[in-house]
């Protein structure tokens, strides 16, 4: 992972209006019996397009930071363990979360409906992020994205070093490849179909890193947006076209945005078991716009609280013991001890 320093801010811009935008969709559409068809419901809408801009940044951000590190393809352990620790401790606690309020909420007198039944095979399908794969409902909605990028994290790890090769013939016929298997596997709990959106990253990132021309860049995209357009609509070919001019030539500086893509990860965690409970909640009371406003207001207001709490008391400390695992070789780690040790002395 980048480091404070080397962050892209349209990339963290980005990330906040991503997971806003899949917030939205879910607070104005995740419960039919809240909000009547109108302009206040059509705003989110197309919110759910804001996975479409995570890979496509994903896409992006991996490589650019596997490069960064001087990434090679024996530290691929590395990178997992790298990974996991950095998303794990805050996807298992919202786990952890979303069951004690499955079963607390129950126990209060306005509740409404059957209390909820998991079964131990169903969990333990999510420490490998294979319910989509096995069938297994997941306990929070959101959490199929997460199997899609992890299958993206064990791929990318190994054709990294195929990414950035010399050839740059090479480099076109793998991006190529990739496009292939989503045309004919409309599987959508695989990566295939999918694949296409990393693939705007991965162009991204190499013209970012002076492997691609502008002229190549721009047909890689036309590309990337028919094939996308053809397996997933218009809507999704266009978000994917404009997040990825946007990270290769924009610099977009809104504290707002960029503060919500620092807790992006864990708002996309929680807004649905804090913020839709709220929804839940105040649509049998809402009569009228401003009481369904006050409601939305209430429900974004929850889950930003809650989001920047997972933040600080979860995702940040697994932030920072991910960046302690280092992908220098151990002759490099013995000689930076080496070094610093004889600056030390000669101080």
């Amino acid at each position: 992972m980048a480091s404070s320093t080397d962050r892209i801010v349209t990339v963290d811009a980005l990330r906040g209006l991503a997971s806003f935008s899949v917030a939205w969709f879910h607070f104005t559409h995740g419960n039919p019996r809240f909000l009547p068809s109108g302009l206040l419901k059509s705003t989110g809408e197309y919110g759910w397009l804001g996975v479409s801009m995570f890979f496509v940044i994903s896409g992006f951000v991996i490589p650019y930071a596997l490069n960064k590190a001087q990434y090679e393809m024996g530290q691929y352990s590395h990178f997992l363990a790298k990974r996991i620790i950095r998303l794990d401790p805050p996807y298992i606690a919202d786990i952890c979360l979303i069951l004690a309020l499955a079963y607390l909420v129950p126990l209060a007198p306005m509740f409404q409906g059957a209390p909820p039944t998991y079964t131990t095979m169903q969990l333990l399908c999510h420490l490998g992020y294979v319910n989509s794969l096995t069938g297994k409902p997941w306990v929070n909605p959101v959490f199929w994205s997460l199997g899609i990028e992890f299958q993206y994290y064990l791929l990318v790890g190994l054709i990294f070093p195929l990414l950035v090769a010399s050839s740059r013939v090479l480099r076109l016929v793998l991006l190529a490849t990739l496009l292939v298997p989503g045309l004919f596997i409309a599987q959508r709990s695989l990566i295939f179909a999918s694949l296409p959106l990393f693939v705007a990253g991965i162009l991204t990132f190499q013209k970012k890193i002076g492997l691609l021309s502008i002229h190549l860049f721009a047909a890689g995209l036309i590309v990337v947006f028919s094939v996308t357009w053809f397996e997933s609509g218009l809507g999704t070919a266009i978000v994917v076209l404009v997040t990825a001019l946007a990270i290769a030539f924009l610099k977009l500086r809104s504290k707002l945005l960029t503060w919500l893509g620092t807790i992006s990860y864990s708002l996309y965690l929680v807004h649905v078991p804090i913020g839709g409970k709220v929804v839940n909640l105040g649509s049998r009371y809402a009569r009228g716009l401003y009481s369904e406003i006050t409601v939305l207001i209430l429900a974004v207001s929850a889950s930003i609280l809650a989001a920047y709490l997972l933040y600080w008391a979860v995702e940040l400390p697994s932030q920072r013991l991910s960046s302690r695992i280092s992908y220098r070789r151990p002759f490099e780690r013995i000689s930076l001890r080496v070094l610093l040790k004889a600056k030390k002395l000669s101080a």
